[in-house]
């Protein structure tokens, strides 16, 4: 097993080499663009600066040919441009920590499919565009977080972590939509730059928010392909590995180079970077196309095109030849026949002959008439919905008359206070901190996730509900519920489930007997009770069946 460890250890560092070669590569390109179009751009400073300086264009003045940093006159600024240019340890040990689990990835959301695919893809540029301010945080100071320029470093991240969002939005409805808001829970957590002096435990929280999703994956898909259940697992380590990252290097936020440029200029460096590997890319991907031309050209000429579309053809009918009183009349003229296609009134049907058949008829148009338009005004089939509305009142937080909104998220709470969920449908509501107390009264199909509670989780005339602790409650009521499903966690597993006039109670535990992280066990809660007389008292039993 150790050769097999390090014949993989081996295989990943030689990955990570072949990476550090090509990023050497492309900015050495695109540092020999920037010095050909300006010329007086070498100024001291990191990779890119002394890159330009390194290769100097054919017009420079002789005391700085192009062939200089090879030769063994200038050995020191061909090493400092090499060093300089070489990719950081930070950035190195960043890319160790999330390069691996991110191909597993994007390599398992292929195979699964769109949208979780295309999703997937954005999550990498995402990573990437998060690599990017690492790498300019070494070239340059601290920006204020309220100035435009540093609005201008995270707009590309933001770009990226709203399209993730929007593929999740523009998707309700469809089968892997627990997928696409697993990761669209999760994605904030590339911001974590943005939370000093904790950015770990806000890792961690985007993380507990996404488990709410992939254990609804878990609990769908383990039985049919548990590719979609690895799915979540590789998913749920890039955070772990992230956050690792992040604790070990930054722990109380990004560290900046108090002694380096500004930050404007690390941008605009970093984007002409960008825009010259596109270009690159764009320039290789011509020269395929017309080798391929050209190669098809001279194998006998591309296929000849596509016939004609057949013309259109426009069928008139014969009732548009004539219309008018000239058809009226020629239906007159048939004579007898003008009858042929009319039935037989039977006797019984003539209102004429039955007083009764008229009388009848005559009652059912004033009942028509009398009948009122609307219904009266304490009719319950027409009463007014009420507005939603989520509030602090005092100490306790009121969320009601949620239909549909599963972006229902409670933030800033405090130990003495409560939460109460009334008549909503359809909802996701997201608890975050520690509370007093959580009450949840007449909702339907609705799913709560929070993390901790001081005293008891009450569910009263709650039908298919979903109930996920991230943390602690010591108790849990439920009283006259149908079809719910409890979620707990490795810490919360001596909580008390208090049921009374419920059915269909499952509760969810943590099942690591493989070792797999995200595998639960289901149990569920007894219905039925088994009453004998022993002594002259009533003795109670549960009856559980196996």
């Amino acid at each position: 097993m150790s050769e097999f460890h390090s014949l993989a250890h081996l295989i990943k560092r030689l990955e990570v080499a072949t990476t550090r070669l090509e990023d050497l590569a492309l900015s050495a390109s695109s540092a020999s663009a920037v010095s050909a179009s300006s010329p007086t751009s070498a100024v001291p400073g990191p990779a890119i600066s002394s890159t330009t300086t390194a290769s100097a264009p054919p017009s420079a003045p002789p005391s700085a040919p192009p062939s200089a940093p090879t030769t063994p006159q200038a050995p020191s600024s061909a090493a400092s441009a090499i060093a300089e240019t070489e990719t950081p340890a930070v950035i190195q040990k960043h890319d160790e920590a999330i390069h691996t689990a991110l191909q597993r990835y994007l390599s398992l959301s292929s195979e699964i499919g769109e949208p979780v695919s295309a999703q997937a893809v954005a999550v990498a540029e995402a990573v990437q565009a998060e690599r990017d301010i690492l790498r300019i945080s070494l070239l340059a100071q601290k920006p204020a977080m309220d100035t435009p320029v540093f609005a201008q470093l995270i707009q590309p991240l933001q770009v990226l972590l709203t399209r993730i969002i929007d593929i999740k939005q523009e998707n309700r409805g469809h089968v892997l939509f627990n997928h696409l808001s697993t990761v669209a829970e999760a994605i904030p957590a590339l911001g974590w730059f943005t939370y000093e002096p904790t950015p770990v435990p806000f890792i961690q929280n985007m993380k507990d928010a996404a488990q709410f999703y992939s254990n609804r994956v878990v609990k769908e898909w383990k039985e049919k392909d548990a590719k979609h259940v690895e799915w979540t697992q590789v998913f749920i380590s890039i955070l772990d590995h992230l956050a690792r990252f992040v604790k070990e290097n930054y722990p109380t936020g990004l560290s900046w180079n108090a002694k380096g440029k500004d930050i404007g200029v690390c941008i605009e460096q970093e984007s002409a970077s960008v825009k010259e590997k596109h270009v690159s890319a764009n320039v290789s991907a011509s020269a395929s196309a017309n080798t391929s031309a050209n190669t098809s050209t001279s194998a006998g000429g591309p296929p000849p095109p596509p016939p004609p579309p057949p013309p259109m053809v426009i069928e008139e009918t014969g009732g548009q030849t004539g219309g008018g009183a000239a058809a009226v009349f020629a239906a007159i003229n048939k004579g007898e026949s003008v009858t042929a296609g009319l039935r037989k009134v039977d006797q019984s049907q003539m209102t004429h002959k039955n007083p009764a058949l008229r009388l009848r008829n005559v009652g059912e148009e004033e009942t028509v008439k009398k009948e009122s338009p609307t219904s009266p005004p304490g009719s319950s089939h027409y009463s007014q919905k009420k507005p939603a509305r989520t509030t602090l009142e005092a100490n306790k937080w009121v969320v009601e008359n949620h239909e549909d909104n599963h972006e229902i998220v409670i933030e800033e709470t405090a130990i003495n206070q409560a939460v109460y969920i009334f008549g909503c449908k359809n909802s996701t509501i997201r608890i975050k901190g520690k509370v007093n107390a959580v009450t949840i009264d007449s909702c339907i199909k609705c799913g709560i996730a929070l993390d901790s509670t001081v005293s008891t989780v009450d569910l009263v005339n709650c039908k298919s509900f979903g109930l996920q602790v991230f943390h602690i409650t010591p108790t849990i009521a439920v009283d006259k519920c149908d079809s719910g499903e409890i979620y707990l966690s490795k810490e919360c597993l001596a909580v008390e489930i208090l049921s009374a006039k419920s059915s269909s109670l499952n509760v969810f535990i943590p099942d690591n007997a493989e070792g797999l992280e995200g595998e639960t066990k289901e149990l569920f809660v007894p219905e039925q009770l088994k009453t004998t007389i022993v002594g002259g008292k009533l003795v109670t039993a549960l009856i559980e069946h196996a």
